[in-house]
Parts: structure tokens; C-alpha cells; sequence
């Protein structure tokens, strides 16, 4: 325990130094986060303060539901904790601090993922890769959603493998589904989270009446024969049910205010259009790089009519837009999910990564350190792949990245902030390759 309480406190220090010795404005995304919290802090609602022309995502009028609400009310913590609640450039030390403190939670649910998966050994060579780890520190950084949402997300997943071993698993996949309901309100991908979490969920209660070892498909065969089928559905719909309770009370606002049914954010649209148009897909320097539709010569008049519509309605226009583009070239969803794959693994050049860097406010020589470290953690998750511990580890989890990766690749990736989801599950694998040789180095030095 020792160790691990001064790895975390190593992790931390990381984080608040680069913190403290990095200047930082909030632009584009971070912007809007920033104004957001401070409308929380002050009024204790998500708004905007009213409903005229530029209010909404992309000049539209609002009121407003393109951004999900979770990483808003966390920023706005901060500033009620720090007493900077009219937000702008005073607030930003104490949100970028609360981020720090988010980035040391994920290092310590890296640790517990990895135990849980891979044993011990594993969880401490993963927990110590996380906490020096170049790409979440500078994250720690950023404002930036995903810092909220792989605490979120880590969570789950924990949650989900605690339920296999316990007496009482009913309460961790409860905890699951509410933990993936609030990744969800933190970024609207994460609700692919369901899918392997009811595997989980299922496998999790099978396994009462299945024995210790049975494997992830005997589990879903052996209810049927020994009647579980009925507590592995109940399993399954109380994951979905806390998921669901979770994001309830925000569907409910966004009916109120939007008189229409938007369970989490409209933002399908503006994502689609900034993808799907003639302008990203003729960027011969990043094909197919997202830009918002104010920057696509077709769209122009479009952009000056924004301010007459409604968010919802805009949106409709947007994404009615993509799709007829998606109709008359019906490759490109394949090439920009090719340059997007690329781009995810820092292949498509430097002028990718640059941009995706200047995007967050990143400078460029923290995220070159950044790439380098990124490819060091791919060479060691490869060979973390041959490892016996993680052949060993259950299936479900590794079905999250892909499935987040997958959620992302044929609209947009902007490395390394979309791909912060996927990161620690390279890490658990980094930490078996490590593992793996510590254990060897004793058995090659004896006579």
C-alpha cells in the first residue's frame, strides 16, 4: 500500500507541476466549458442566460443541449470551491487543478482495472506507467472532457469486474449502470459502455450457479439449464434501468426547454457536417479533419441565416447535409474512418497532431513528447498481448476502446483528446509486457 500511495502522490505532483508551469487559455471547447460552469455557479442552471441569436451551437438561438452537461457542473465545483464563480481567465487555475485531481483518479483506476483483470503485479507496473505517463499528464492540463469521462468510464469497468467475484453483485452493476448514465451526460459516445457492461452484468450473476472457472460462454449457456435465465435478464435490466435513471433528469430538462425528445445532446448535425463536406474531404494536408460549418465555403449562407434558427433546427439542416453528401460519395465514410485510424495512432504526420494539439491550447514540444511516448506505449502493448496474464484477463473489458475507438472513427479524432478512452486499456497491457519481464529477469540470471 505504501507503494501505491507514493506512486499516486507522484502522479499528482506530475500533474500540479505541469499545471503550474504551462500557461493555458481555454479556446475553442474549453471556451464554452468555461462559460458554462460559471452560469452553473452562479445561477445553479445550464444556461446560457437567454435565448437570442449566437446562444446556441453554431450561432443558433438557444436554448442550448449540443454539449452534455456532466464536465460543466464538475468545472463548476471548481469554481464554487475556489471562488472564482464568474469563470473567464480567474477561474482557470482551479478548474485546471480539479483536472489534475481527475488525472490522478484515472492513474489509480488504471491500477485497480488491471488488478482486477491481470493480478497484482500487472495493476502495480500499469499504476506506475499511468502516473509518469506523458499524454494524460498533459491532459491533466487541458479542459477537456474526457479527463471527467475515463474517471467515468474507469469506473464502470471496475465496477463490472468487482461484480463478477462479490457476494452481493447486484450493487455493482448497479453502480455500473449509474457510473456509465453519468458518462454518458460526459460525453454522449460513452453509452457503448452498455454493451460489454451487460455481458458483465449477466456473466456476473450466471456464474452463482456455474462454478469459479467457467468461461464467458458457458456462463451465458449454463443459466438456461439451471434456470438463471431470469437473473441474468434481471441483471441486465438493472444496469440498463440505472443507466437509464442517470440520464433521465437531463431528458427531462432538454423536453422542457427544446419541446422535443433529445435524451442527451443534439450535436449530430454540427459533428456530421464537419466531417461530411467538400472542404474537409479536399484538405490534402488532414483529409477529412472536422471543421465547424462556418468554415465550409457551402455553407456560408447557412452561417448567416444561424442566427434566426433553433439549435435543433439548425442541426436537422447540418446533419440533412452530411448525409447527401455521404449519398453522393459513398466511400467517404471508409476514407475518413482510414484517415481518422491513422491519425488515432499518430500516423498521418506532424501537421495532424499539431493541429489537434493547437485545438486544446497544447504546445507543440509537450505534444511531440507526447507522440513519442504514445508509440512506446503501442511497441509495449503489442508485446503485452503475448502475455499469459493477458490472455488470462476477461474478454468484456477489452470490447470498451474498441468500442469507443469505433464510436469516433468515422466522424472525428483529434489525438490525443478522443483517443483519452482508449489510452489506459494500453497501459494494462503495457503493464503485462512489464510484468512479464520482471518475472523472467530472476529465471535468466540464476546459473
Amino acid at each position: 500500500m505504501l507503494v501505491v500511495a507514493a506512486v499516486l502522490v507522484v502522479a499528482l505532483g506530475l500533474r500540479v507541476a505541469f499545471v503550474e508551469t504551462t500557461s493555458y487559455r481555454a479556446v475553442n471547447d474549453a471556451g464554452t466549458y468555461n462559460r458554462f460552469a460559471a452560469a452553473i455557479a452562479m445561477d445553479g442552471d445550464y444556461t446560457t442566460g437567454s435565448n437570442g441569436p449566437g446562444t446556441g451551437a453554431g450561432g443558433s438561438r438557444g436554448p442550448t443541449a449540443y454539449f452534455p452537461p456532466g464536465y460543466s457542473y464538475s468545472l463548476a465545483l471548481a469554481d464554487v470551491l475556489d471562488g472564482h464563480s464568474s469563470g473567464g481567465r480567474t477561474a482557470l487555475p482551479g478548474e485546471r487543478l480539479e483536472n489534475a485531481a481527475f488525472g490522478t483518479v484515472t492513474v489509480a483506476l488504471v491500477g485497480l482495472v488491471a488488478l482486477e483483470m491481470c493480478g497484482a503485479g500487472v495493476a502495480l507496473a500499469a499504476l506506475a506507467l499511468a502516473a509518469v505517463d506523458p499524454v494524460l499528464i498533459e491532459l491533466s492540463g487541458v479542459l477537456v472532457a474526457e479527463n471527467l469521462l475515463v474517471v467515468l468510464e474507469l469506473g464502470a469497468v471496475w465496477a463490472g469486474l468487482r461484480a463478477r467475484g462479490s457476494p452481493r453483485p447486484w450493487r455493482w452493476i448497479a453502480a455500473a449502470g449509474v457510473l456509465t448514465g453519468l458518462a454518458t451526460l460526459t460525453h454522449e459516445n460513452a453509452v457503448v459502455m452498455v454493451l460489454p457492461l451487460a455481458v458483465a452484468a449477466w456473466v456476473a450473476v450466471a456464474r452463482r450457479g456455474a462454478g469459479r472457472k467457467t468461461t464467458t460462454f458457458r456462463a451465458f449457456a449454463a443459466p438456461h439449464s439451471e434456470g438463471g435465465a431470469r437473473r441474468g435478464v434481471l441483471a441486465v435490466a438493472l444496469l440498463l434501468a440505472c443507466t437509464a435513471a442517470a440520464i433521465a433528469p437531463w431528458t427531462v430538462r432538454n423536453a422542457l426547454q427544446l419541446h422535443r425528445f433529445v435524451p442527451v445532446a443534439d450535436e449530430a448535425g454540427i459533428t456530421l457536417r464537419g466531417t461530411y463536406n467538400p472542404a474537409s474531404a479536399g484538405d490534402r494536408s488532414i483529409p477529412y479533419k472536422w471543421r465547424l460549418f462556418w468554415f465550409v465555403p457551402a455553407d456560408q449562407g447557412l452561417r448567416h441565416r444561424a442566427g434566426t434558427m433553433s439549435e435543433d433546427t439548425l442541426s436537422a439542416v447540418l446533419e440533412h447535409r452530411a448525409l447527401q453528401y455521404i449519398e453522393r460519395h459513398p466511400t467517404a465514410p471508409l476514407a475518413a474512418g482510414a484517415d481518422n485510424l491513422a491519425r488515432m495512432f499518430e500516423l498521418e504526420g506532424s501537421a495532424a497532431w499539431e493541429a489537434s494539439a493547437k485545438a486544446v491550447d497544447l504546445s507543440v514540444d509537450d505534444a511531440r513528447i507526447g507522440v513519442i511516448a504514445f508509440w512506446v506505449l503501442c511497441l509495449l502493448a503489442l508485446g503485452g498481448l503475448a502475455t499469459r496474464a493477458a490472455r488470462g484477463a476477461p474478454r468484456w473489458p477489452w470490447a470498451v476502446p474498441v468500442l469507443f475507438a469505433l464510436s469516433v472513427l468515422f466522424v472525428n479524432v483529434e489525438t490525443p483528446r478522443f483517443r483519452e478512452p482508449i489510452d489506459p486499456f494500453l497501459l494494462v497491457l503495457a503493464g503485462c509486457a512489464v510484468e512479464a519481464l520482471v518475472r523472467r529477469r530472476p529465471a535468466r540470471s540464476r546459473p
